[in-house]
């Protein structure tokens, strides 16, 4: 359930550089609501006022992180917590911010609830404005701890358009944040995206600026050896095929014969699957699978016979992959 308390609290306003007034709080009474206290030793706090979520006709004030948010009950109705909360009687005597109840929210950040009350109060500019990772994440988060169906919803369709259930849907937006994107969906219960997640770092070169260089920064002890088991895993899956790309062990369709075909093959997997010394990431195997299955080029140089091993060859080891991808990460 969400962290929140009605308080009841003794407002001195003074003048901050801004104009805006500062709210110097005593705290001497408090309502629980929920699972989490309002942490102690708050009293005598300063608490600064965020103007642009400050509606002067708001009957309800938010304080998070030591700013004040005045704002309207019948919005945060879409959150299944606020409008339960809401719906409780509340004692003849309340913690007041300018004549209306103060709710103290533990533990969130002020950014997050800008990114879901813009979704609240303006969904369609909310909705045309670029989509970044913090809004994401914001939205995410503020949604899965109150509830809120909708946003959360949105969230996570997001997500799923950055990291896809199948890797091999995978482009080169899922490639930031995606260690960022890990710790998200495990603190927000979206694992569907983790697979693509790991999948996306995996393939990044660790001495280059780019997230899998700060993986280990990001990542608790147990997602990095998740990561690094499964780079092991796809490197062993490479250096398979490069031994012998026409052959695949379990694999029906592979030939039987020799052909004329079969040096130019050999060459053909080999260059496709050689690392890049100037990419920024390393043999990206779901990719370059599936670009084989339409290369044109190629496949009308080999003969019928062939052609027909090599694409049930491809199609196989791109199957096997996108089936074995979550345990190479241990997931």
């Amino acid at each position: 359930m969400a962290c929140a308390s009605f308080s009841m609290d003794i407002v001195t306003p003074e003048e901050n550089l801004d104009g805006m007034p500062l709210v110097k709080r005593r705290r001497v009474s408090n309502y629980a609501r929920s699972c989490e206290a309002t942490q102690s030793g708050v009293s005598s706090r300063q608490c600064t006022i965020l103007k642009s979520l400050w509606f002067p006709d708001g009957d309800i004030v938010l304080e998070i992180e030591q700013r004040l948010l005045k704002v309207h009950r019948k919005r945060l109705r879409c959150s299944v917590i606020f409008s339960d909360m809401l719906h409780i009687p509340q004692p003849s005597e309340t913690d007041q911010v300018d004549g209306c109840p103060s709710v103290t929210l533990v533990g969130d950040a002020v950014t997050d609830w800008e990114v879901a009350l813009e979704w609240i109060y303006s969904i369609d500019d909310f909705l045309r404005k670029p989509t970044t990772f913090d809004v994401l994440s914001g939205a995410l988060r503020i949604s899965t701890k109150y509830e809120i169906g909708d946003l959360r919803c949105w969230a996570i369709q997001e997500l799923l358009l950055r990291w896809p259930v199948d890797v091999a849907s995978m482009r080169l937006n899922a490639l930031p944040h995606a260690a960022e994107a890990i710790n998200l969906a495990q603190e927000c219960n979206v694992p569907e995206i983790l697979p693509s997640c790991f999948y996306a770092l995996s393939v990044q070169k660790f001495h280059c600026s780019a997230d899998g260089g700060r993986s280990h920064i990001v990542l608790s002890p147990n997602d990095l050896r998740r990561l690094i088991a499964g780079r092991e895993a796809l490197q062993d899956v490479l250096l398979r095929i490069v031994i012998d790309p026409l052959t695949e062990p379990g694999c029906s369709n592979n030939n039987s014969r020799s052909c004329g075909c079969d040096p130019r093959r050999i060459e053909y997997w080999r260059t496709r699957l050689a690392p890049d010394p100037k990419s920024p990431w390393s043999t990206w195997l779901a990719r370059e699978l599936i670009q084989m299955l339409d290369d044109g080029a190629f496949t009308s140089s080999l003969c019928s016979d062939c052609l027909h091993a090599h694409l049930s060859t491809v199609r196989w080891r791109l199957g096997r992959l996108r089936g074995n991808i979550p345990s190479f990460f241990l997931l």
